[in-house]
């Protein structure tokens, strides 16, 4: 307990005051705990005010869909809205339910100027930033970027926490850790990214630079409340080709 509370302070001495700046890619319910087991509108997004959505993800880059939970939920795309890519969520019934988008692989190129701002953005491991600097001068930095968003939301109760522990299987995700809902996981290939940089945002629009303890998760502070989005890059350099693989991922969740 001793150390839940420090860590609750430390993420607590962590918040920024300066607004998120970030283009994250994130999904929003139309509510984090909805009153009946019907059709449910989500918003697929990529912006820098979480939570309001900022651009449209258009439905040619959608990779695959995914949700799971009470019921037999299944995530279907509506169509692009003003800002935002529309969703619906349907067979989802009273629980738990998670759901989650991945975007198709996306090849960018980053000249010498915007490399310093892309690792200001994206807090990356040390391998990746000791890679980018042995690259001859003037740099481009060429990526495989791949996107990912993950949302847990309740179906009129949020009891059983069992479905937002699973893992849905991709390259980098956060997935809840045991019942309570101050604790979160990251998973890189399936395995827990131990003392790694995640960011928190809250609806505010503050963005609090945290860590990963030794288990590779993530502790809010309790008085935390209201929609939250977590966030965490990884950037593998190059193997068999020039690219280097850069994996963003993002949780959104509310805490009443």
């Amino acid at each position: 307990m001793r150390k839940l509370a420090g860590l609750a302070g430390i993420a607590l001495a962590a918040w920024l005051s300066s607004a998120a700046h970030a283009h994250d890619f994130f999904l929003m319910p139309g509510q984090f705990v909805a009153a009946q087991t019907g059709p449910l509108p989500l918003q697929a997004s990529v912006g820098s005010s979480f939570p309001q959505p900022m651009t449209v993800v258009t439905p040619d880059r959608i990779d695959r869909l995914f949700a799971h939970g009470a019921g037999k939920p299944r995530l279907a795309i509506v169509g692009p809205g003003e800002k935002a890519l529309d969703l619906r969520l349907t067979g989802a019934r009273s629980g738990i339910v998670v759901a989650a988008v991945k975007t198709l692989d996306r090849d960018v190129e980053y000249s010498e100027d915007r490399i310093p701002l892309i690792l200001e953005e994206y807090k990356v491991g040390p391998q990746a930033i000791a890679a980018i600097e042995r690259l001859a001068k003037p740099r481009t930095l060429k990526v495989s970027s791949r996107r990912f968003a993950k949302t847990i939301l309740c179906v009129r109760q949020c009891g059983n926490r069992a479905a937002a522990t699973r893992p849905m299987g991709v390259a980098l995700e956060f997935i809840a850790s045991g019942a309570s809902a101050n604790h979160f996981r990251l998973l890189s290939l399936g395995r827990p990214l131990a003392d790694y940089p995640v960011d928190l945002v809250t609806a505010d629009g503050k963005r609090a630079h945290l860590k990963t303890d030794g288990k590779g998760e993530v502790h809010l502070a309790p008085a935390a409340r209201g929609s939250m989005m977590l966030f965490a890059a990884v950037m593998t350099p190059p193997t068999a080709t020039e690219r280097f693989v850069l994996n963003l991922s993002t949780l959104t969740f509310a805490r009443p």
